[in-house]
């Protein structure tokens, strides 16, 4: 059984070793990365979906409170201990970030969608009026260039409607578009304050239940 214990709590540091790897890489970054919101928000994101690595690993290194320990190891119990309460205070202080962050992003999204979408409408409502504005001489001479045969004014009325389609479409899509990235966005913050949270209780029971280790 003892070895067995041994093999639980050598688990549960390697665990804790993986978790801290992964601290390190997501905060080896551009200093300028810190003030990203968008950063913040996905960086913030990660450390939830892992959450369960270091959980895992501080339950099983404190399996068993002190027996078979070594003199040493009730060192690095004791800073395990407070760590546990640190990890639980990171992630409520999470649940802000994501909560801050996402007005932000959502905000950041629609200029993006904006400069996307906006000039192409624009595009479409300067053709309607182009073609509001042509003559029936240019009309026929458009149709001349084009090989086109037929009625003029039968011409000109099916590309003003081509063109109002066009506008229409691509009002609907962008519309589409900015409500489907809305919805994710808020999803994902949702999930991940809900996964901040529960997680930061964890962390804060594991340190409350092994003042033994303090």
């Amino acid at each position: 059984m003892t070895s067995f214990l041994v093999l639980f709590r050598a688990v549960g540091y390697g665990l804790l070793l993986l978790t801290l790897f992964d601290v390190i890489s997501a905060f080896a970054v551009s200093p300028s990365q810190f003030g990203n919101p968008g950063w913040q928000f996905q960086t913030a994101g990660g450390f939830v979906e892992r959450s369960a690595v270091p959980l895992i690993g501080f339950i099983l290194v404190f399996y068993d409170n002190l027996e078979s320990r070594k003199k040493r190891e009730s060192i690095v119990l004791r800073l395990l201990s407070w760590i546990a309460l640190l990890s639980g205070v990171f992630y409520f202080a999470l649940v802000v970030v994501f909560f801050l962050n996402a007005p932000t992003l959502n905000e950041q999204g629609q200029k993006q969608l904006d400069a996307q979408f906006e000039p192409r409408i624009a595009q479409a409502k300067l053709v309607q009026s182009e073609l509001k504005k042509l003559q029936p001489a240019q009309i026929e001479a458009a149709m001349k260039a084009n090989r086109i045969t037929g009625d003029p004014q039968a011409f000109k009325a099916t590309q003003e409607q081509n063109a109002a389609t066009q506008e229409k479409n691509l009002t609907l899509q962008s519309t589409l578009t900015s409500n489907d990235r809305r919805l994710t966005l808020i999803k994902s913050a949702v999930k991940w304050a809900l996964g901040a949270l529960v997680t930061g209780v964890l962390f804060v029971r594991i340190w409350a239940g092994t003042d033994w280790a303090r």
